[in-house]
């Protein structure tokens, strides 16, 4: 029975892993409901703790995917002790209880350490073990992987919104109908093109909706608005140019807000709400 029940904590753990980091739509129930989790929690302990609230929801939840790994193969490792290992001179099994051995067991080799003090001679275990050590090795190859990912993903969104920022400081929206309208038109068509990036990057990152920006000028939250004007001011114009931008970057925005509201929770009907909803998490 507890080899059953190690076989579908492995199985649940793994799956979390691949939905996670493997499959470019899915989403693991086990990591979403940490980085949410995560997220909820440092919103009642201040700006500082919301800042920090991306960097520990991923440490928390390789964490809880090794933890799953070790608990469940301990538990696979549970009937065969002590009799399926044999122990080195000075460890004495009796002293220490069977599922705390199963664990140490489990934990060493996941971890791909291999002490030498405990050897299974248990014929299955002895099959198993390496098998758990290879998945330890690409839980952390893959963990690694994932962890360093999430930094071009903010290095997009920072960059698309440290342009809408020194769009904002020029007046951009306000002197565009003074501009010409094929270089305007350009202009209004290459922010629509960064939020379909930012758009695609949540989509297939969403652990990276939960890194807050430290500064105004590259926080997201904190630019969309001047995005929405853009939109607005091009749309009134007389030229066709810029009426085409504008429906293209009003399209991206709606399409923006409509992914923070499906899959982030934000709060609002018309697309300004849901923005305001983004910046109050993230402003």
């Amino acid at each position: 029975m507890s080899s059953l029940l190690g076989v579908a904590i492995i199985g649940y753990g793994l799956t979390d892993v691949f939905l996670t980091l493997v499959h470019p739509h899915a989403r693991g129930r086990l990591t979403r409901a940490i980085f949410a989790g995560v997220w909820r929690v440092t919103a009642r302990l201040g700006s500082r703790a919301r800042a920090a609230a991306g960097p520990i929801a991923a440490i928390t939840a390789v964490l809880v995917w090794a933890a799953t790994q070790t608990v469940g193969w301990a538990f696979v490792y549970l009937p065969h002790v002590p009799d399926g290992f044999f122990y080195s001179d000075g460890v004495d099994p009796s002293h220490y209880g069977d599922f705390s051995e199963a664990l140490y067991f489990s934990l060493v080799s996941l971890s791909t350490l291999g002490f030498g003090d405990v050897v299974p001679t248990d014929p299955v275990i002895r099959v198993l073990s390496p098998l758990q050590a290879v998945t330890g090795f690409a839980l952390l190859t893959c963990a690694a992987t994932w962890l360093l990912q999430v930094f071009p993903t903010l290095a997009r969104r920072r960059s698309a919104a440290l342009s809408l920022t020194f769009l904002g400081s020029v007046t951009y929206a306000e002197r565009i109908k003074e501009m010409d309208a094929g270089a305007a038109a350009s202009v209004i068509l290459g922010v629509a093109q960064q939020m379909a990036v930012v758009r695609v990057d949540l989509s297939q990152n969403p652990e990276s909706y939960y890194f807050r920006e430290g500064e105004a000028p590259t926080s997201l939250g904190h630019a969309l608005p001047i995005a929405e004007a853009l939109a607005n001011a091009a749309s009134g114009s007389s030229h066709v140019e810029l009426q085409t931008a504008a429906a293209v970057l009003d399209h991206a925005l709606e399409d923006l807000g409509a992914c923070l509201r499906d899959n982030f929770g934000a709060q609002g009907e018309s697309r300004s709400e849901l923005i305001d909803s983004f910046a109050r998490d993230h402003s």
